[in-house]
């Protein structure tokens, strides 16, 4: 049973992962220069290619689940873990201010 909850509690983590890196990629001001970069010359098929990858979510995100698999699974480092750890931390806080903030409003 205790291998069943561990197994599942690592999925859990691997998908918010995936989730928050993919939502910092595509969406926050800290990469908007590299998304600009891309975005202007997407007459280089290999920067449309990037530009194309970066405006679909759902398409970054299979790219950032294998990346997230392979660290996690292969590289397998302490330092590595705790900055995803970090990552999934932030994101679980942001839904809970979310949360929080909606109560606040008496929006729930």
């Amino acid at each position: 049973m205790l291998r069943v909850l561990i197994v599942i509690g690592l999925i859990l983590f691997t998908v918010i992962l995936t989730e928050a890196i993919t939502q910092l990629i595509t969406k926050s001001e800290f990469f908007k220069p590299v998304r600009k970069f891309f975005f202007k010359r997407k007459e280089n098929r290999f920067c449309n290619w990037i530009h194309e990858l970066l405006d679909c979510g759902y398409c970054t995100s299979v790219w950032v689940a294998w990346f997230v698999a392979i660290c996690m699974f292969v590289v397998n480092d302490i330092v590595l873990n705790a900055f995803f750890a970090g990552i999934v931390l932030h994101r679980l806080s942001n839904v809970l201010h979310f949360i929080i903030d909606r109560i606040d409003r008496n929006l729930i």
